[in-house]
Protein backbone atom coordinates (compact mmCIF):
# COMPACT_ATOMS: atom_id res chain seq x y z
CA UNK A 1 0.00 0.00 0.00
CA UNK A 2 3.40 2.40 0.98
CA UNK A 3 4.35 1.88 -2.60
CA UNK A 4 1.03 2.53 -4.30
CA UNK A 5 0.86 5.57 -2.07
CA UNK A 6 4.55 6.99 -3.20
CA UNK A 7 4.12 6.11 -7.05
CA UNK A 8 0.77 7.94 -6.85
CA UNK A 9 2.98 10.99 -5.08
CA UNK A 10 5.53 11.08 -7.86
CA UNK A 11 2.71 11.22 -10.75
CA UNK A 12 0.76 13.76 -9.06
CA UNK A 13 4.14 15.92 -8.64
CA UNK A 14 5.59 14.89 -12.34
CA UNK A 15 1.48 16.64 -13.87
CA UNK A 16 1.87 19.82 -11.57
CA UNK A 17 5.44 20.25 -12.35
CA UNK A 18 5.04 19.60 -15.79
CA UNK A 19 1.79 21.92 -15.84
CA UNK A 20 4.00 24.64 -14.63
CA UNK A 21 6.10 24.52 -17.58
CA UNK A 22 6.31 27.78 -19.83
CA UNK A 23 5.26 27.17 -23.36
CA UNK A 24 8.22 27.39 -25.54
CA UNK A 25 7.49 29.92 -28.81
CA UNK A 26 9.75 30.69 -31.99
CA UNK A 27 10.46 33.78 -32.24
CA UNK A 28 9.29 35.84 -36.28
CA UNK A 29 12.78 37.07 -36.59
CA UNK A 30 11.03 39.46 -39.02
CA UNK A 31 8.96 41.24 -36.30
CA UNK A 32 10.68 40.52 -33.32
CA UNK A 33 9.41 42.96 -30.63
CA UNK A 34 11.00 41.14 -27.80
CA UNK A 35 12.83 43.30 -25.10
CA UNK A 36 16.34 43.90 -25.60
CA UNK A 37 19.32 42.67 -24.11
CA UNK A 38 22.00 45.02 -22.35
CA UNK A 39 24.45 42.54 -23.94
CA UNK A 40 25.48 42.58 -27.39
CA UNK A 41 22.72 39.76 -29.11
CA UNK A 42 21.85 38.14 -32.49
CA UNK A 43 20.12 41.13 -33.58
CA UNK A 44 22.44 44.04 -32.94
CA UNK A 45 25.14 41.57 -35.25
CA UNK A 46 22.63 41.22 -37.98
CA UNK A 47 22.05 44.98 -37.53
CA UNK A 48 25.41 46.05 -37.96
CA UNK A 49 26.37 43.43 -40.85
CA UNK A 50 23.36 44.48 -42.91
CA UNK A 51 24.61 48.38 -42.53
CA UNK A 52 28.08 47.94 -43.16
CA UNK A 53 27.23 45.33 -46.03
CA UNK A 54 24.70 47.96 -47.72
CA UNK A 55 27.52 50.36 -47.49
CA UNK A 56 30.20 48.49 -48.95
CA UNK A 57 27.37 48.00 -51.76
CA UNK A 58 26.39 51.37 -52.17
CA UNK A 59 30.16 52.88 -52.92
CA UNK A 60 31.01 50.39 -55.52
CA UNK A 61 33.93 49.17 -53.46
CA UNK A 62 33.85 45.90 -54.68
CA UNK A 63 33.10 46.08 -58.23
CA UNK A 64 35.81 45.00 -59.69
CA UNK A 65 36.85 46.64 -63.17
CA UNK A 66 36.56 43.03 -65.15
CA UNK A 67 33.57 42.30 -63.51
CA UNK A 68 35.05 39.32 -61.94
CA UNK A 69 34.48 38.56 -58.25
CA UNK A 70 37.33 39.81 -55.56
CA UNK A 71 39.02 36.76 -53.55
CA UNK A 72 38.21 37.79 -50.60
CA UNK A 73 39.67 36.65 -46.81
CA UNK A 74 38.41 37.19 -43.54
CA UNK A 75 41.22 38.35 -41.09
CA UNK A 76 40.81 39.09 -37.68
CA UNK A 77 37.86 40.58 -36.19
CA UNK A 78 39.03 41.45 -32.30
CA UNK A 79 36.63 41.73 -29.74
CA UNK A 80 37.51 44.40 -27.31
CA UNK A 81 34.11 44.40 -25.27
CA UNK A 82 33.09 42.77 -21.85
CA UNK A 83 31.59 40.18 -23.13
CA UNK A 84 32.52 36.69 -24.50
CA UNK A 85 31.19 36.67 -27.76
CA UNK A 86 31.95 34.64 -30.73
CA UNK A 87 33.07 37.05 -33.37
CA UNK A 88 32.72 34.51 -36.04
CA UNK A 89 28.72 35.05 -35.73
CA UNK A 90 29.53 38.93 -37.12
CA UNK A 91 31.87 37.69 -40.08
CA UNK A 92 29.81 34.77 -40.96
CA UNK A 93 26.56 36.47 -41.85
CA UNK A 94 28.96 39.16 -43.38
CA UNK A 95 30.63 36.66 -45.83
CA UNK A 96 27.27 34.70 -46.44
CA UNK A 97 25.70 37.85 -47.89
CA UNK A 98 28.90 39.40 -49.92
CA UNK A 99 28.94 35.82 -51.14
CA UNK A 100 25.24 36.37 -52.01
CA UNK A 101 25.77 39.53 -53.84
CA UNK A 102 28.62 37.53 -56.68
CA UNK A 103 30.91 40.47 -55.62
CA UNK A 104 33.36 38.42 -54.21
CA UNK A 105 34.47 34.83 -53.39
CA UNK A 106 35.67 33.58 -50.02
CA UNK A 107 39.24 31.79 -49.83
CA UNK A 108 38.79 29.34 -46.75
CA UNK A 109 42.34 28.09 -46.85
CA UNK A 110 42.75 29.96 -43.37
CA UNK A 111 40.37 28.35 -41.23
CA UNK A 112 39.88 24.92 -43.11
CA UNK A 113 42.51 22.81 -42.57
CA UNK A 114 41.73 20.41 -45.22
CA UNK A 115 42.70 22.68 -47.67
CA UNK A 116 46.19 23.07 -46.88
CA UNK A 117 46.52 18.83 -45.76
CA UNK A 118 45.18 17.76 -49.00
CA UNK A 119 48.19 18.72 -50.66
CA UNK A 120 49.89 15.89 -48.67
CA UNK A 121 47.25 13.86 -50.62
CA UNK A 122 49.89 14.13 -54.08
CA UNK A 123 52.44 12.09 -52.49
CA UNK A 124 50.05 8.93 -51.87
CA UNK A 125 49.43 5.88 -53.94
CA UNK A 126 46.31 5.55 -52.41
CA UNK A 127 44.10 8.45 -54.21
CA UNK A 128 43.39 9.27 -57.59
CA UNK A 129 45.78 11.94 -58.42
CA UNK A 130 43.24 13.09 -61.02
CA UNK A 131 41.21 14.28 -57.86
CA UNK A 132 44.49 15.86 -56.29
CA UNK A 133 44.65 19.79 -56.01
CA UNK A 134 47.47 20.63 -57.91
CA UNK A 135 50.76 23.02 -57.26
CA UNK A 136 49.77 26.29 -57.44
CA UNK A 137 46.13 25.62 -57.81
CA UNK A 138 45.13 27.59 -54.77
CA UNK A 139 43.16 31.34 -54.95
CA UNK A 140 45.50 33.81 -53.69
CA UNK A 141 42.84 36.32 -52.28
CA UNK A 142 43.06 39.87 -53.43
CA UNK A 143 40.95 41.95 -50.27
CA UNK A 144 41.06 41.30 -46.74
CA UNK A 145 38.49 42.05 -44.21
CA UNK A 146 39.60 42.76 -40.60
CA UNK A 147 37.67 45.08 -37.88
CA UNK A 148 36.99 45.51 -34.07
CA UNK A 149 34.15 45.23 -31.82
CA UNK A 150 34.56 47.79 -28.76
CA UNK A 151 32.32 48.95 -25.88
CA UNK A 152 31.62 51.89 -23.85
CA UNK A 153 29.93 52.28 -20.80
CA UNK A 154 28.68 55.84 -18.71
CA UNK A 155 26.11 55.99 -16.26
CA UNK A 156 23.82 58.88 -17.33
CA UNK A 157 20.86 60.19 -14.87
CA UNK A 158 20.88 57.19 -13.13
CA UNK A 159 20.60 54.78 -16.17
CA UNK A 160 23.66 52.92 -17.81
CA UNK A 161 24.52 53.54 -20.78
CA UNK A 162 26.13 51.67 -23.12
CA UNK A 163 27.68 52.20 -26.86
CA UNK A 164 28.80 49.23 -29.07
CA UNK A 165 30.98 50.29 -32.26
CA UNK A 166 31.52 47.67 -34.97
CA UNK A 167 33.80 48.97 -37.03
CA UNK A 168 35.34 46.97 -40.47
CA UNK A 169 38.13 47.44 -42.98
CA UNK A 170 38.43 46.27 -46.43
CA UNK A 171 42.65 46.43 -47.55
CA UNK A 172 43.83 45.80 -51.05
CA UNK A 173 46.32 42.71 -50.30
CA UNK A 174 48.72 44.06 -53.45
CA UNK A 175 49.14 47.37 -52.15
CA UNK A 176 48.12 47.27 -49.15
CA UNK A 177 45.67 50.26 -49.02
CA UNK A 178 41.75 50.24 -47.24
CA UNK A 179 39.79 50.82 -50.07
CA UNK A 180 36.89 50.53 -47.57
CA UNK A 181 35.98 51.41 -44.23
CA UNK A 182 32.36 51.37 -42.12
CA UNK A 183 31.26 51.30 -39.08
CA UNK A 184 28.22 50.95 -37.15
CA UNK A 185 27.14 51.89 -33.34
CA UNK A 186 24.17 50.46 -31.44
CA UNK A 187 23.42 52.26 -28.30
CA UNK A 188 21.22 50.74 -25.36
CA UNK A 189 20.07 52.21 -21.88
CA UNK A 190 19.40 50.10 -18.99
CA UNK A 191 19.00 50.18 -15.41
CA UNK A 192 22.57 51.21 -13.81
CA UNK A 193 23.26 47.65 -12.23
CA UNK A 194 23.00 45.83 -15.44
CA UNK A 195 25.56 43.64 -16.08
CA UNK A 196 27.10 43.09 -19.73
CA UNK A 197 28.84 40.02 -19.12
Amino acid sequence: MKNYVKLFCCLALAFTLNGCATETQLIDEENDSTERAAALEGRDFEEASNAMIQDMLDMGTLSKPNGQPYILIISRIENDTMQRIDVDELSKSIRIALMKSGKVRVTAFQEDNMVMASSQLRKSGEFNQANVRKKASLAAPELSLSGKITQREFTVSGKKRIEYRFSLSITELSNGLTIWEGEKKIKKIADKNTMTW
